[in-house]
């Protein structure tokens, strides 16, 4: 019961920005992301410094990749499999953020560009990251277990 209360925060309160702002701080991502950081907060792969480097690299690469080559099925793998590096490399591997460099491509970066990375993608992240780790401690969970 505790993860869907800090699900429905963490998701609602980005859907509500997105729809009062008529801003998409929004993104599919998300919705996996909900559940590593409300139900398997323990977990490597749901810790702040996995979540935030994840999706900053998925979009940015997204964005790097769909503007030179566009949307093609082979930018989309070639975003994805950039993106997957990346956080391999760095020590950053958050699934969800693969998704973000798809949507990244898929949607041309909502038509803002290189603007996707802060918005939707890193503030989006931030507000659902602060209320998990409100909710978590209001809670008693220990989240995050480690910050870097």
């Amino acid at each position: 019961m505790l993860s869907l209360w800090g699900a429905l925060l963490g998701i609602g309160i980005t859907a509500l920005l997105a729809f009062t702002w008529k801003c998409p701080m929004l993104l599919g991502s998300f919705g996996s992301t909900a559940p590593l950081i409300y139900c398997a907060y323990k977990s490597p792969l749901a810790q702040p410094r996995n979540v935030v480097l994840g999706h900053f690299l998925g979009a940015s690469i997204g964005v790097v990749v769909n503007d030179f080559f566009g949307v093609t099925w082979w930018s989309i793998a070639i975003a994805v499999a950039l993106a997957i590096i990346l956080m391999f490399t760095t020590y950053s591997i958050h699934p969800p953020a693969g998704a973000t460099a798809y949507v990244a491509i898929q949607t041309g970066g909502l038509g803002v560009g290189y603007w996707f990375i802060l918005n939707p993608t890193m503030l989006g992240i931030f507000i659902m990251l602060t209320v998990a780790v409100i909710f978590n401690k209001m809670s008693k969970r220990d989240y995050p277990t480690h910050w870097y």
